[in-house]
Formats: C-alpha cells, structure tokens, sequence
C-alpha cells in the first residue's frame, strides 16, 4: 500500500511540474512569437519602397520607454491620417498592403511598430495600448488632428480599444479582429492542440498575467466596441479565418453601435483578406476612409 501510495504521489508531483512547464511554453508561445515577414501573407518585405511610396522612419517614444521605430508614409495636400496596426507576431510592413491606395487617395500613413518588434513582447492588445497612445500623441504633436485608425488581427483588438478610449480617432476599420483575447487563445489551444479549459488554461492565464504584469481576461473588445458609436466603424473578416474564427467579427458587429459595416468574403486564411480579393478589399478600406474621414 505504501509503495502504491509513493507512487501515486510521485505521479502527482510529475503531472504538476509538467502542467508548469505547459503554462510557461504556451505563455511564451503568446508573448515572444517569432516575428518575420511571410511573402505569401504579408507580400511586402521590403518597405515602402517596394511600392514606390516616400516615406521617413519615425521614433515613437512610449511611456514605458521603448522606441517604435515606425513607417511615417506622407502626402501632399493630406485629407487626414490613418494609423496602421499589425497584428501578433506581424511587423509595421502589414499593412502596406493598402498603403498604396490609401496613399493615393489622399490620407498620410502612419504604419506602427509595436513592441514586440523593440524590445518588449506581445499582450494580444494589453500594452499595446500604451504603443497607441504613444502614436497619437506623435500625430497631434506634429499637427495631425484627423485620424482614422486601421487594425489587423491583434491589431484590430488594439485598435477597437483604443478607438473606444480616444474620441479623436474618428473612424476605424477592424480586420480579422477578436472579441476576447482569453477566447482566442482557448479557441486556439483546443483547434491546434488538442487542449481542453482544464486544467492548463487556467494555469496559462496565471503565467500570461505574471509574465507580463497584464490581466489578459480585461483585454475585451467586446465590451468596448459599442462605445464608438456615434464615430463609424467597419469589420473585415473571411468567414472561414482559420485562426480567429468568423463568430468574433459577428459578436462585434452585434454589439457595435452605427453607423457599422461588415465585409466578409469567403476567405479561408486568417488576415488575409486583401490576398482573396485585393482590387475589392481596397476599394472597400478606401471607399470607407472616403465617406466619413475627410
């Protein structure tokens, strides 16, 4: 009986320490994701240039003290600015995408680099905030008081916060976007790995908010979205995201206030919209920053 006993506590002490280990590899997985430009997803690597655009690096200084090194893209005779957010694991390059044609319809281009990229690491929109904030204050400072915003992914979520929270962003479109980070990343977890709520989640939540001095449960655009209206907004997103599933740009869209829009092509690849239809996907971010951005 002894012996069985040994070994049963001997199993328990095993299960724990390997349930740690878990929660510390998939909050690394969340908070220092590889970083790299994918040509098949993002298609421009090589900067502005690559599409003929004149553009500066700009220094973005956070309260926290990093320094986003960012694309500033202008235009003469600028109708207003829009701030591109990319996404988890993405780089400021994301949105060149629709720099071209935005670009060319007469908005200034501010392509952000959060964090990840400088030093810190990714909180699925938690501290990117700050990388917001930072940003706006740059434009206003250097007299740029029409914004519109424009997020990708991670970068959506950010963005329907930071929208909510500062009433000078005047219009937003929100790309493959999520209601809840938690949500996302149990979604994830069951779909890639076959992982249930219980009992690592919870554990990944606690390494997650330890790790990165974060709550990730707060980080809810869903709870924000509706408090935009009466400032415009539009959502994009495949109907068949195979990451950030199509039920999150429908939560949002049920919950956000007009006027609102929803485009949803029938796309299989997560934030990849503007590769399904690119003729279609700029006419609609164009036409959107167009009406209500002038």
């Amino acid at each position: 009986m002894k012996r069985i006993q040994k070994y049963l506590l001997s199993a328990l002490m095993i299960s724990i320490i390997l349930l740690f280990i878990a929660s510390y590899y998939f909050s690394s997985l969340v908070l220092y994701p590889t970083v790299k430009c994918n040509l098949e997803h993002h298609v421009y690597c090589n900067g502005p240039s690559e599409l003929g655009l004149e553009f500066q690096e700009v220094e973005i200084k956070t309260e926290d003290k990093l320094n986003l090194v960012s694309y500033w893209i202008p235009t003469k005779n600028a109708k207003a600015t829009i701030l591109l957010v990319h996404g988890h694991g993405g780089q400021r390059n994301e949105g060149l995408r629709f720099a071209k044609s935005l670009h060319n319809a007469g908005y200034n281009l501010l392509l952000l680099s959060l964090r990840r990229n400088h030093g810190g690491f990714a909180s699925m929109g938690f501290h990117e905030q700050k990388d917001v904030e930072a940003a706006l204050s740059f434009l206003k400072a250097n007299g740029y008081n029409k914004i519109g915003i424009f997020g990708f992914s991670m970068g959506s979520a950010t963005s329907i916060i930071a929208m909510a929270d500062h009433p000078e962003i005047q219009a937003g479109i929100f790309s493959s976007g999520y209601g809840s980070a938690i949500d996302v990343l149990v979604e994830s977890a069951n779909r890639d790995f076959g992982i249930p709520y219980y009992p690592l989640i919870p554990l990944v939540k606690l390494a997650l908010n330890f790790r990165g001095d974060m709550d990730i449960d707060s980080v809810r655009p869903i709870d924000k979205i509706a408090s935009i209206s009466p400032r415009p907004i539009a959502i994009f997103h495949c109907t068949k995201d195979d990451y950030v599933d199509y039920h999150h740009a429908l939560d949002l869209f049920a919950k956000a206030g007009e006027p609102k829009s929803l485009w949803s092509p029938e796309c299989n690849r997560h934030e990849r919209l503007w590769n399904f239809a690119p003729k279609v996907a700029e006419s609609r971010a164009v036409g959107f920053f167009q009406k209500y951005l002038r």
